[in-house]
């Protein structure tokens, strides 16, 4: 209670002071757009507004990894479609070259042609992304392989390593993105080794006409090199259709993470974002009050001492 004053005026200053307040939130809530700006504007809704605001700024972060990794991703696929159509070329040349219709400068010919398809396949296997190949696993900051026509496979060893590369979807759920160029382009089975099977028919067709002395047995037949360029095409399609299987796994979790984003956001703004109609309202409805208020108070009679004397 004031002290000093009557109860009917201490009734009227406590009901201004909560006109006052209302009119306040409300021209704040207007000028700001927001219901809750500090702590005493809703003590109840503040941990429900942290809860949703984190649950957003993990979902961004989805968001993002998933960006970047699709950027990869896209890449690999594209890069693995152009290897397969090298790897067909060398196959039309191979025929070409096997036919029995070429003479010895048309055989060299086609293996020089086969040589730069070998080159562009190493090119191929350096793709990347962001500074990193992506074709190296874990170890990307080296590319994967170099020319070396002093192997079977006319490249050096593999220079990256395993790929432990992962992403997670909005549930936290963690998938493998990245596949390995030894795993892509080396296979440890000579029939489906991609760079042995170019290198290899390239080598073949030139044994031809000149053929090594003694025999080289790291040399395959015209036919065996044949086979082994079919085989080679089918498993690197399989590795393509791989990177398939993961752009639709990216692009699924990256739906869910927008659809995600959408209702964190909808939980924050019905949270923390002001009604700006029922704010102008409630500016309306509290400023007429006051008005209201004051009038009322000024037309009330005065009594002095004298108005008792009689």
């Amino acid at each position: 209670m004031l002290s000093g004053l009557p109860p009917s005026a201490e009734k009227f200053l406590i009901d201004i002071n909560r006109l006052q307040q209302r009119n306040e939130r409300a021209q704040q809530q207007i000028t700001s757009g927001l219901k809750l700006s500090k702590v005493s504007d809703g003590p109840d809704d503040i941990s429900r507004l942290l809860s949703a605001r984190a649950g957003l700024d993990r979902v961004h972060q989805v968001q993002l990894n998933l960006g970047r990794v699709k950027v990869e991703v896209d890449s690999a696929e594209n890069a693995l479609g152009n290897a397969v159509s090298l790897v067909e070329r060398a196959r039309v040349l191979a025929s070409q070259g096997s036919s029995g219709q070429q003479d010895a400068p048309a055989r060299m010919q086609i293996a020089g042609e086969l040589q730069g398809i070998l080159e562009r396949l190493v090119s191929v296997a350096s793709t990347a992304v962001e500074g990193r190949y992506i074709f190296s696993g874990d170890n990307d900051q080296v590319a994967p392989y170099a020319l070396d026509p002093a192997t079977p496979g006319g490249v050096t060893a593999y220079q990256g390593s395993v790929s432990t590369r992962e992403v997670a979807d909005a549930s936290g759920l963690r998938f493998s993105v990245a596949q390995t160029a030894d795993n892509i382009f080396d296979s440890a089975d000579p029939e489906t080794n991609v760079f042995q099977a170019v290198n290899g028919m390239r080598r073949a067709l030139l044994a031809v006409d000149n053929p090594p002395d003694p025999p080289d047995p790291s040399i395959p037949s015209i036919e065996q090199a044949m086979h082994n360029l079919g085989a080679a095409s089918i498993y690197l399609n399989q590795r393509l259709a791989g990177y398939g299987l993961v752009q639709n796994r990216v692009a699924e979790a990256g739906d869910t993470a927008n659809k995600l984003a959408v209702s964190w956001k909808q939980q924050v703004s019905s949270i923390q974002d002001a009604d700006l109609a029922e704010a102008a309202t409630e500016l309306t409805q509290s400023g007429m009050a006051l008005e209201a208020a004051f009038s009322a108070r000024a037309k009330s009679p005065r009594r002095s001492l004298f108005d008792y004397l009689g």
